[in-house]
């Protein structure tokens, strides 16, 4: 049985950071090394592409889509992909076989160069994660609730409703139960805590700690959403809060109780 303090990938050894060291290093590195648009377009491809191997979204041996599907969901020339794909290769992540397409060659966090991880990724915990969510969450759904606006409503109840639509698929499910958390943070109109959230983003997409992070507990995080906008719609700000920690405590204990690989 994992130990929901251990790091991320390696089930054992001791956590060095609190979540604070983590927020203020990740929120350091958000504004001195610049933001993320100061980044070559296609060493953020690479990034992106990185982050779904190391959440486990693409897996060892997994071919990936064709390089047309891929310029289109990054949005990005067949010229820029290409060049990220060559990083990836250089990287060893990625393997090109002649005719046969790209395949996932080192999933393995461990594997992966520092520069493309999150600060001291390999110390940080799912309880660090969980600890920093809820600083920014629950206040920021408290705010939220003060001044609901109708553009916010529409845009959760719009993500919930892909939720709905994907409890069977895993990675858009995923997908936008991200941009539920994004919004929700974005609808407290509190720009500290919106910055917040954009500095740990990266924690959030490598480590996977969003809900269902495994499948078969799609159904349960559902609910949590649904529940949690009930609240926020009836502007209930004791209860949504409730609802979120609540949340936000099922995602360790479903961690703790999932069996070693």
């Amino acid at each position: 049985m994992d130990d929901p303090s251990r790091p991320f990938f390696r089930g054992r050894g001791n956590w060095y950071l609190t979540w604070t060291k983590i927020l203020v290093h990740s929120i350091h590195q958000f504004w001195m090394d610049g933001s993320l648009d100061k980044e070559h377009l296609h060493k953020k491809i690479a990034k992106e592409i990185i982050a779904l191997v190391a959440s486990g979204t693409y897996q060892r041996g997994q071919r990936l889509p064709a390089e047309r599907t891929l310029c289109l969901k990054f949005g990005v020339s067949r010229g820029t992909l290409r060049k990220a794909l060559a990083k990836l290769v250089e990287l060893r992540v990625v393997k090109i076989k002649p005719n046969s397409g790209i395949f996932v060659e080192n999933p393995s966090p461990e594997g992966m160069p520092r520069t493309y991880l999150p600060p001291e990724f390999e110390s940080a915990s799912l309880c660090d994660i969980i600890e920093a969510r809820k600083a920014i969450e629950l206040a920021a759904v408290e705010q939220a609730c003060r001044g609901l606006k109708k553009s916010d409503v529409q845009a959760l109840e719009f993500l919930l409703e892909r939720m709905r639509e994907n409890l069977d698929d895993l990675t858009p499910f995923l997908q936008a139960d991200m941009e539920f958390h994004q919004q929700l943070v974005q609808a407290s109109g509190n720009v500290v805590l919106r910055t917040a959230f954009l500095a740990i983003y990266d924690y959030h997409r490598f480590s996977s700690v969003f809900t269902s992070q495994h499948e078969g507990e799609e159904e349960a995080a559902y609910e949590f959403h649904q529940k949690l906008l009930s609240a926020l719609k009836r502007k209930d700000a004791p209860v949504a809060r409730r609802i979120l920690k609540q949340h936000l405590d099922h995602i360790v204990r479903y961690e703790s109780k999932t069996p070693k690989k």
